[in-house]
């Protein structure tokens, strides 16, 4: 391995704002020599969560940072309401104090005749068990998708989440930011970003629905939308005699 080149591209990564835990996974990456891969992280930005998604090419015998894909998704509150005996808000706790990552020392430790060693995979069951008896009603299943894209977007188990691309689009956004000659923009810019553009986006939302209301009063209460609407038909109607004859 380039031990140079891997220590050039800590560097950067540390330059933008990620943790020294990032080497040692970059490492895990090269050492099977791939074209390119992704080295994604999971940050907490106060209750909300931005996941950056590195990607690295090989050229030669060396690595490049092309870019990196920030998607930032705003805290989910829950709650405080029980639906088929699950609560939701309790539900969230219990997903919040989950370590859903394990890493190779908890692997090692692994007895099959030892319950003491998979309690955290004992506790995930119970939690899934839970998001499926919440999601048999429609209003649960809105809760049990929010809790997946809040607690699993960004990691290994997202494949597990189902297609939540809707909810996403509600409650997320993302950005691509280039690095130029080794530099690029930190993860604290991209977050403040990020947070700027979700708030113009439920700025625009609330906006688009205020002016929906005030269309659909106007349509209820007639004046131009009602009246001059029937007015508009009946000239309509005489036109239309008036060619047939």
């Amino acid at each position: 391995m380039n031990i140079q080149n891997i220590a050039s591209l800590i560097e950067v990564l540390g330059s933008i704002g990620f943790d020294e835990n990032a080497g040692y996974r970059l490492m895990q990456h090269i050492c099977f020599k791939p074209a390119d891969f992704l080295l994604t992280e999971r940050l907490r930005k106060g209750k909300d969560t931005l996941t950056c998604s590195i990607f690295f090419e090989r050229k030669g015998d060396e690595y490049t940072c092309s870019y990196y894909d920030a998607a930032f998704l705003k805290e989910m509150e829950m709650p405080d309401l029980v639906i088929h005996s699950i609560n939701v808000r309790e539900l969230d706790q219990r997903m919040v104090e989950t370590d859903w990552v394990t890493d190779n020392k908890v692997a090692a430790a692994f007895r099959l005749d030892n319950e003491v060693t998979w309690e955290r995979e004992k506790r995930i069951e119970k939690i899934v068990g839970d998001l499926f008896r919440l999601s048999v009603t429609e209003e649960g299943k809105n809760f049990a998708d929010c809790l997946k894209l809040k607690h699993w977007s960004g990691i290994p188990l997202q494949a597990n989440m189902g297609n939540l691309n809707v909810l996403k689009s509600r409650f997320e956004v993302s950005q691509r930011f280039y690095f130029f000659d080794g530099q690029g923009i930190s993860v604290d810019e991209a977050y403040r970003f990020l947070l700027n553009r979700w708030l113009e986006k439920k700025l625009l939302a609330k906006k688009k629905q205020e002016g929906s209301v005030v269309q659909e009063d106007a349509m209820e209460g007639g004046g131009v939308a009602g009246g001059d609407k029937t007015l508009l038909q009946k000239n309509r109607k005489s036109k239309s005699n008036k060619l047939k004859r």
